[in-house]
């Protein structure tokens, strides 16, 4: 079986995810769908409906046009600079996880 080419804005909708810096589970409760539903929407195992690109839009405060546009942006990436993405986003957090906290 040939292996289905993932849409780009599985990867955008998890990218922006890991920017903000929300878990799975905790944008999966403020924008009303289940964890389970958040993972196969990244994992491009489920579509992307206008009303789930709207609850993201709303929630991170991009524009849903901004997110598609970003989606596009990713396509055209060659995959080892969508991947330095993925890994920029995961030092940002280790990097805040360092920082000293103002007392």
């Amino acid at each position: 079986m040939p292996e289905l080419k993932r849409p780009m804005i599985n990867d955008a909708l998890r990218l922006v995810r890991l920017y903000w810096g929300y878990s799975q589970a905790d944008l999966a409760k403020d924008l009303d769908l289940s964890q389970s539903m958040i993972s196969e929407i990244e994992r491009g195992a489920k579509a992307v409906t206008l009303d789930v690109l709207e609850r993201y839009s709303g929630k991170l405060g991009i524009r849903m046009s901004q997110l598609l546009f970003f989606a596009e942006e990713l396509e055209t990436e060659p995959a080892q600079r969508r991947g330095k993405l993925l890994v920029a986003g995961h030092v940002l957090k280790l990097l805040e996880n360092l920082a000293p906290v103002n007392l």
